[in-house]
């Protein structure tokens, strides 16, 4: 019962994970003249006559207004972006024909060519409504849903709505914002635009503009299968990195469960693991080749930006730690047969145990997996297939290897007594893991998300313990259907009512102020400019790109950045420390972590005063006496 109560949550949490942290995002009607939006893009619906005329059409249009600095995109958007979208929705026997647009100016961010708008434009599109209407009043309202940049990407949404009184006569419909219409209705090609200054595009200066001759950087193989090498024994570590620590010490427990189990069966179950673990691999290499498919930069652990994703996660591992304390394990008196076949891990458990462990390595960067990853990153999709299918590989080589030859597992211990128990203290580990998950939300969504987020997990903790305490093998089918349909209801009411209104999710996100961690050094938050304004004043910069949700960044950053010695070489050389935190989705960052081929965190980059454009590049695990000398590589800042 286990493995299909935990097969089916699992489904149903991707597709959670899938519709919060991709899907559209709505906001309350508004009325014509109310502009309504987010804090960069403000939207009104307008018309172009103040009367509506049976069978006459008119025009209606979205009316975009957009922050000093951002912009959105056309339909055609280019490199990157996404175009504005209209869903209208039109009384009975209305018909709106093709969306229309003003203009757009083409621009040109470092070589990344994209058409769209500053400051305001317009979307809209033509509207017939019956020749037989006969109300005093039409309502029409629109959907808009865009991507406004800057610096950074925020997606956003709204509905707008208009009243438009009806003109039986013909005598009170008159034209009305000409100005705002007279632009509307482009069909150009975008072959025949010229270039615009992006808005807030970094200068000819900036890093990103800049080719590094890079010093003290890892390995540098040129050919695809020393990339595949470096993949294959960075797959292999990701089973010592502490984020997917838990599910292997479940994996290496059950080992001990199948050393005298039948040959063929361990082989299988090996077998299933890995099918488990190289899926997963392959599964979000799909989900990267189709991000990148739209424009969109990602990176290695994207999913963890997502609110919804970190949920999904802290209740799939939830209900592992709640099997491992027994709950799901179903008893029969007198049935020793289905008793036995209880106590046997199955198939559906090892391969999602393989899934879970892929999913909890992606925040780690492991040696040598950074530069694979970079290369892959920018390579044609079947590279990065290619890149992933052998990351998962090297994860999955020692249970191929162990459990090939069963024989080599003879000399684990028996199992008895002593391995229930410890079982039991393995699911305190998941638990430690969701607590971890927690936190990572937190500094997403704040106390509130946590807080929510909570009460979602206690409820399905409770209605996970109903089916299985009011439900066994000799309960009816409507006894059964009873308690599973009390228990989904109890789990979506609670969902509504906790998670869907968190910003992120089902609602548009916001910007969660973070509080500033005790540290012993002054870590100056990143941005491109400031960035820049440092190099251009000859200091030495020591960038370091972390996330919240890196347990590798946080290990480093207690035993090596924090440490004393290496505090007071920062400060006996004046480095400014600078923090690049990746926790939350920053295309610029994402941008600069591709400039030194890395696609995730962590990275150390220290920019010399006396050679900025040779950066020293530091490997994912670092030591003290490490960072001291590249320290002293770089050397002290200029004076002012």
């Amino acid at each position: 019962m286990f493995n299909k109560l935990l097969s089916t949550m699992f489904c149903l949490l991707l597709l959670f994970f899938a519709a919060s942290s991709f899907g559209q995002m709505q906001a309350q009607g508004q009325s014509a003249n109310a502009s309504v939006g987010n804090q960069y893009v403000a939207a009104r619906i307008i018309a172009d006559t103040t009367a509506m005329q049976p069978g006459k059409p008119f025009k209606l249009g979205v009316e975009l207004t957009m922050k000093s600095g951002w912009h959105t995109y056309y339909k055609e958007s280019g490199d990157a972006g996404m175009p504005t979208k209209l869903t209208w929705h039109l009384p009975p026997g209305f018909t709106a024909g093709p969306v229309l647009w003003e203009k757009p100016e083409k621009f040109n961010d470092s070589g990344i060519v994209t058409y769209g708008y500053k400051d305001r434009t317009m979307v809209g599109a033509t509207i017939t409504p019956p020749a037989n209407f006969t109300g005093d009043k039409t309502e029409i309202s629109c959907d808009v849903k865009w991507l406004s940049c800057a610096e950074i990407c925020v997606p956003g949404g709204t509905t707008v709505s208009i009243s438009l009184p009806v003109d039986k006569t013909g005598t009170i419909a008159i034209p009305d914002n000409t100005d705002a219409f007279a632009k509307l209705g482009f069909e150009g090609s975008v072959k025949d635009l010229t270039t615009s200054p992006e808005p807030r595009a970094p200068d000819a200066a900036s890093v990103l503009n800049q080719k590094f001759n890079v010093e003290g950087s890892a390995e540098k193989p040129q050919s695809l299968l020393a990339y595949l090498g470096l993949a294959l024994v960075g797959g292999l570590i990701l089973n010592v990195m502490p984020c997917v620590l838990p599910v292997i010490a479940i994996k290496v427990l059950s080992f001990f469960e199948q050393a005298r189990d039948e040959p063929a069966r361990v082989r299988l179950l090996g077998l299933t693991f890995t099918a488990g673990i190289i899926s997963s691999f392959l599964a979000l290499a799909a989900i990267v080749i189709a991000i990148q498919a739209t424009g969109a930069t990602v990176g290695w652990g994207f999913q963890f930006q997502y609110p919804g994703f970190l949920i999904a996660m802290s209740a799939l591992v939830l209900l592992f730690a709640m099997s491992l304390f027994g709950l799901f394990y179903v008893s029969v008196p007198g049935q020793t047969k289905v008793d036995a076949l209880a106590s046997k891990e199955g198939y559906t458990g090892t391969f999602f145990k393989g899934v879970l462990a892929t999913i909890l390595s992606t925040p780690c960067t492991a040696p040598f997996l950074g530069t694979a990853l970079g290369f892959a990153f920018a390579q044609p999709w079947w590279t990065v297939m290619l890149i992933f299918f052998t990351i998962g590989l090297g994860m999955s080589l020692p249970y191929l290897v162990l459990t090939a030859k069963p024989e080599c597992m003879r000399f684990m211990p028996k199992p008895g007594v002593w391995m229930e128990k410890f079982k039991e203290s393995l699911g305190f580990i998941l638990l430690v893991t969701v607590a971890w998950l927690l936190s990572v939300l937190g500094s997403e969504l704040g106390i509130e998300g946590v807080t929510n987020a909570t009460y979602f997990l206690i409820s399905i903790a409770f209605a996970t313990w109903l089916v299985s305490r009011f439900t066994d093998l000799t309960s009816s089918q409507n006894r059964k259907m009873t308690f599973y349909a009390i228990a989904v209801a109890l789990v979506g009411i609670t969902f509504y009512l906790t998670v869907w209104k968190l910003p992120g999710i089902g609602t548009t996100p916001k910007i969660v102020s973070k509080s500033t961690s005790a540290s012993l050094l002054n870590w100056q938050p990143f941005t491109l400019d400031g960035l820049d304004k440092l190099l251009a004043q000859h200091k030495t910069v020591l960038l370091d790109f972390t996330a919240d949700w890196c347990l590798t960044c946080k290990f480093n950053e207690q035993t090596v950045l924090e440490s004393q010695p290496v505090v007071d070489k920062i400060k006996a050389l004046n480095v400014v420390p600078m923090r690049a935190d990746w926790t939350v989705q920053d295309p610029t960052i994402t941008k600069l972590l591709n400039k030194f081929n890395r696609s995730g965190v962590p990275l150390y980059v220290i920019f010399p005063a006396a050679k900025p454009d040779q950066p020293i590049v530091l490997p994912e695990v670092i030591n003290q006496q490490m960072m001291l000398q590249k320290l002293d590589e770089a050397g002290a800042s200029a004076s002012n």
